[in-house]
């Protein structure tokens, strides 16, 4: 029988939070996060299991961080979730809550070992980044055991040594990290505007070639 690969398949979809990362693993499992911005929010982290339904990942008390709370082992405000080459699932969270600043410290990197479902390793930000940061992306490298992040609210590139656990930040304001100011921003034909003045932002995405060069 002749198919049309060409179709797509709704997995997922979400009309009342707002989503902003997908990974999904060797074995087809599929992860989403919603970031704690103002609007209507649930939980953090959760896997889309078979029958469609979001189940929070890893359990609902990591989900169940609220202001007041020690945010160091919960989810404050989750920004993406990415799956390495090993089948690790790694968990960005700038924990800006609402578009405020870093929550006490709260901001981390979190590696799952999805066999065991249990974390492996947090990564800490203390004395490395400012609480006006937002790390916004992730991209692992395993071979060289080193993790790259984006810093997207003051422009940089936060490097993790993931075997000694230490990190640092590059590029710190460099143009390169920053936008075009030349560049115009238009979405079926309409100029994009933020508060009345063009679209302008820091490096979000942060993308590795098959190379493992980042």
């Amino acid at each position: 029988m002749e198919t049309n690969s060409n179709i797509l398949e709704l997995v997922f979809s979400d009309d009342t939070y707002q989503l902003t990362g997908v990974a999904v693993s060797k074995e087809g499992r599929v992860f989403t996060c919603y970031p704690l911005w103002p609007g209507p929010h649930k939980y953090s982290v959760v896997e889309i299991l078979p029958d469609g339904q979001a189940q929070p990942y890893p359990d609902e008390e990591m989900n169940g961080w609220i202001e007041g709370d020690d945010g160091k082992n919960k989810w404050v405000c989750v920004q993406a979730v990415y799956i390495d080459n090993e089948n690790n699932l790694w968990v960005v969270d700038p924990a800006c809550p609402k578009m405020k600043q870093v929550y006490d410290d709260s901001f981390k990197l979190v590696k799952f070992n999805l066999s065991t479902n249990s974390i492996e390793n947090v990564y800490r930000f203390n004395g490395v980044l400012s609480n006006r940061s937002y790390i916004n992306d992730v991209r692992v490298d395993t071979s060289r055991k080193t993790a790259y992040l984006t810093n997207s609210n003051e422009g940089g590139i936060v490097v993790v040594d993931l075997e000694k656990g230490t990190a640092r930040e590059l590029l710190r304001n460099h143009y390169s990290v920053k936008h075009d100011p030349s560049f115009t921003l238009i979405v079926d034909g309409k100029v994009v505007l933020r508060r009345g003045f063009g679209y302008a932002d820091k490096e979000r995405g942060i993308p590795m070639t098959p190379a493992t060069q980042s």
